[in-house]
């Protein structure tokens, strides 16, 4: 098939500014979209499906993850959408509560912004909606290749479509055709560079139900359940229009699996998982089935986890699922997703100011996302690791984390909980390049307050030279008059000498006379 060329030739001298070229219209893709928006950087997003999906149920955007949107002028639109979240509450088997608090709003109190729960779908319209310019997204353009010459990175597409650009990002999720391409290339020309420990390190130990169903009496519109069970857990986030809920059940040993294997499960599976699961008590007049009765839409997925060593080979680099997953019981990967696009942005603005009148090299360019990788790998993991440690200490799964959640929880306090999940996003990233007036908790923002250090640093640095260069100016000065002084002081010293013999003469003369 003849390629039909859609856009400009490779980049040159006199070619077109430099693009990035992002995979999938996910969170992370039309965050990233945003981001390069604000950055005045070129970018076209090009998506295999359609933009907001109706797959999937809710999105938790956390407080760093509002304070993104904050900065991208997006928040108020997400909080028109949605209402505060309010009351957590931990349950037994029975349904019983044996932990309470209020733990959004200590949340908010130490992070400076609310934890809203929204429908997915919604917010990537709102994402969608809120871009300048829409044309620069495209629907069902699915991704088979990718080529790299030396100035330059083209896409290209199922029906032959080519599309040239600067950098590719992979934001294609988890099962993602950019990273699988990217792997292959990296290892033509670095035999073994990714491994095949790497490759299986995303595990799929869990699997879910992920539903919405109506509000129903007995629970909260503004409030969390968390009900342990032996190796199950329900989780659930009301609001005042809908309550989504999340079964986590883990899978027998035989199903769990690690790439390129993938978990895919049937309506009858889910059916058949549904169930089991429907008499089992989600409080103290609710059960499952009823959840489960009046559900609008619901799935069965795999939770995969993990975090991936190498983010980025060439002109091509990853983000979000596509890199790193985290199950959803600590409501982080969405914003975890957001904070790449974030870091990718920050990245790439520093990296095009630098050199404002040329484009960067391949090596400039891996060295900048060296910096974004360096930069996020290891808070990624921490991530990582505290939604699979909630993942399993709310199903109980072991007797270690048995007596954790229910004994030694319970001693330590949700409110200490709220407040690591606070410290948590106190230590997200925003965009180095857009001042805004952010709201912020009683722990601050780490990069702010880092900022503000750094600001006084420079600006006692300034002072110090400031006084020195007015001492140097004003021993300029005194080197110029020098010479005039050094010959009054001469004439005042010669004079002094003239004087002194003849009144030594009259005052000798004088003790004389006097014996």
């Amino acid at each position: 098939m003849i390629a039909r060329i859609t856009d400009s030739p490779p980049p040159s001298q006199y070619g077109p500014p430099f693009r990035v070229i992002i995979v999938g219209a996910g969170v992370a893709g039309l965050t990233l979209a945003h981001c390069l928006d604000k950055a005045g950087i070129d970018y076209l997003v090009l998506d295999k499906g359609i933009v907001a999906p109706p797959f999937g149920t809710t999105i938790t955007i956390q407080p760093h993850g509002c304070r993104i949107l904050h900065q991208l002028g997006i928040l108020d639109d997400v909080l028109d959408s949605c209402s505060t979240m309010g009351r957590c509450y931990y349950r037994t088997p029975d349904g019983q509560c044996f932990l309470e608090n209020d733990f959004f709003p200590m949340v908010k109190k130490y992070a400076g912004y609310d934890t809203r729960t929204l429908n997915r779908q919604l917010f990537l319209r709102i994402l969608y909606d809120r871009l300048p310019d829409k044309s620069k997204v495209f629907e069902r353009h699915r991704v088979v290749d990718i080529k790299e010459a030396a100035e330059s990175s083209q896409v290209i597409l199922a029906d032959g479509t080519e599309y040239f650009g600067d950098l590719v990002v992979g934001a294609d999720g988890v099962h993602s055709k950019v990273r699988e391409i990217m792997w292959e290339k990296a290892n033509k020309a670095i035999p073994h560079f990714i491994t095949a420990a790497e490759k299986r390190s995303m595990v799929t130990t869990y699997n879910a139900i992920v539903a919405q169903c109506p509000p129903i009496p007995g629970l909260g519109p503004h409030d969390m359940h968390s009900i342990s069970n032996d190796r199950f857990s329900f989780l659930l986030l009301c609001q005042p229009t809908f309550i989504s809920y999340i079964a986590h059940c883990k899978l027998p040993g035989d199903q769990q699996c690690t790439w390129p294997n993938r978990a895919r499960f049937t309506e009858d599976d889910m059916e058949a998982l549904a169930r089991k699961l429907a008499d089992y008590p989600i409080c103290e007049s609710v059960v499952f089935g009823e959840l489960w009765r009046t559900r609008t839409k619901a799935q069965l997925i795999s939770l995969e986890e993990g975090v991936l060593d190498h983010w980025f080979f060439g002109r091509t680099v990853m983000a979000g699922d596509a890199i790193h997953k985290v199950t959803p019981n600590s409501a982080l990967g969405g914003c975890t997703a957001m904070e790449d696009s974030v870091a990718i942005a920050n990245q790439l603005h520093e990296l095009l100011n630098r050199h404002p009148n040329k484009k960067p090299s391949t090596v400039e360019i891996s060295a900048a996302m060296q910096e974004y990788q360096d930069s996020r790998i290891e808070r990624v993991k921490a991530i990582v690791k505290v939604g699979g440690d909630l993942t399993r200490l709310q199903a109980f799964d072991g007797w270690y984390f048995y007596i954790m959640q229910r004994w030694v929880t319970p001693w330590i306090g949700l409110d200490t909980l709220a407040i690591n999940i606070a410290r948590l996003c106190s230590t997200g990233t925003k965009l180095g390049f857009v001042d805004f007036p952010e709201q912020k908790g009683l722990l601050g923002w780490q990069d702010t307050i880092a900022a503000e250090a750094k600001k006084q640093r420079l600006a006692r640095r300034e002072q110090q030279v400031e006084r020195a260069q007015k001492w140097w100016g004003w021993n300029g000065e005194l080197q110029q008059i020098w010479p005039l002084l050094m010959g009054l002081f001469l004439c005042l010293g010669s004079t002094l000498l003239w004087l002194l013999p003849s009144d030594s003469q009259h005052l000798w003369s004088g003790v004389q006379a006097s014996h």
